[in-house]
């Protein structure tokens, strides 16, 4: 329904009740290149950052669970 909906009003993103000429489009709602470009290189990063503590927890924690000594 989503989708459906998006491809109805396919330039308008939000339609102004008040004025045709206030509507948000593809192209005025866009964010610009400089933006876009810094959201993709902190995201690369975050993604590498996430995926390595993930990587270092797993190899940390591997291997079998010893039921021996003290405990819960």
């Amino acid at each position: 329904m989503l989708a459906g909906a998006a491809f109805a009003l396919y330039p308008v993103v939000l339609p102004s009740s008040a004025d045709p000429a206030r509507d948000l489009t593809i192209y005025n709602s866009a964010a610009g290149h400089h933006g876009l470009s810094v959201g993709l290189t902190w995201w690369t990063l975050g993604m590498i950052l996430a995926l390595g503590s993930f990587t270092l927890l797993f190899r940390m924690f591997k291997g079998k669970v010893r039921l021996e000594g003290e405990g819960y």
